[in-house]
């Protein structure tokens, strides 16, 4: 038995008034050990993408890690899904990494729900991973890292990415997220339907009816995420605790086609990570995920993921 809560949690922000993020934690019936992971969504979803609502035997990690005897936090990132919809300006890297130091703090403390966990596990996908990087690196107190679609070291992420530009469009001009007009400002995006397999799939591994899903429930990213989004990726060099870095071997967000012009790019994820592995600090670890792209929870495949960042969680915890 899972047991579920549903919580608002209140986290400061820029301005003084308090943010809100919403967050749906789940506790197993018999705790492997004192900790809990909070999952932190890319950019364009919401905590579903960790707790799939379809098939979730296959896709929720949710499930996955209440089964192994983790608890989760799967949230709402600022500026998605139920949270505060603050000024898309507003609401950048910095100011979510400060607010999710507060979900930290409360959750080794005992007052996020009233018990006091010994050990906070960041587990980030995406933009998600940007997310923890920074946390991790500026306000810290966690005690473990796991950066899914991003390798942050090396990481060809700018602060007011242009590429933004080509991938995603306002909201105001996208028929699926329209419902959101007059909800949020001109600076909150959604990324162009023509986008989502060729960036964030490998078509052959997995499920067209999972994707039509993903385009259908789709949401937002922010003007002011993007605007650090550059810094917060090299942030990831500054992180001191243990980080597993995961990315699917047909991620062409992650891919690296050029290398660094000394011609020995292969245009794989595999030589992307060989040349993070040369310039990340001590602790970190690298796994490519064969047969899977960036969206790697939502390939066919994804339960091998899920066993590799459980066990690589267990190895670190000491458990």
């Amino acid at each position: 038995m899972i047991e579920r809560r549903e919580l608002r949690l209140s986290v400061p922000s820029p301005g003084g008034d308090p943010w809100y993020m919403a967050g749906w934690l789940s506790l197993p019936e018999v705790p492997a050990r004192n900790e809990l992971q909070v999952l932190l969504h890319g950019a364009t979803y919401d905590h579903r993408y960790w707790d799939w609502p379809v098939e979730s035997e296959a896709y929720s990690y949710v499930r996955f890690a209440a089964e192994a005897g983790c608890a989760t936090l799967a949230v709402d990132r600022i500026g998605s899904g139920a949270s505060s919809r603050p000024p898309g300006r507003e609401n950048t890297v910095r100011a979510q990494a400060r607010a999710l130091g507060r979900v930290v703090e409360d959750a080794k403390s005992g007052a996020l729900v009233g018990h006091a966990f010994d050990r906070v596990v960041l587990v980030g996908h995406s933009f998600g991973s940007i997310l923890a990087a920074a946390e991790a690196a500026w306000f810290g107190g966690v005690d473990a890292v796991v950066m899914i679609g991003l390798l942050g070291i090396g990481s060809s992420a700018q602060d007011d990415d242009p590429r933004a530009d080509v991938a995603f469009q306002p909201v105001a001009q996208d028929a699926g997220v329209r419902h959101l007009t007059g909800l949020v400002d001109d600076a909150y995006l959604t990324m162009r339907a023509e986008f989502r397999v060729p960036l964030l799939y490998a078509s052959d591994n997995c499920d067209p009816d999972v994707v039509a899903l993903d385009e259908r429930i789709k949401g937002v990213v922010t003007r002011g995420e993007v605007s650090d989004m550059g810094t917060a990726a090299a942030a990831t060099k500054d992180i001191k605790v243990p980080t597993l870095v995961m990315v699917g071997e047909y991620d062409a967000m992650e891919a690296d086609p050029d290398g660094d012009g000394d011609g020995d790019g292969d245009g794989s994820t595999y030589s992307a990570v060989r040349r993070a592995e040369g310039l990340a600090p001590e602790g970190f670890e690298f796994v490519v995920v064969p047969g899977v792209g960036h969206n790697i929870n939502l390939h066919r495949d994804a339960p091998v993921a899920f066993r590799r960042i459980g066990a690589w969680l267990d190895s670190v915890s000491g458990h």
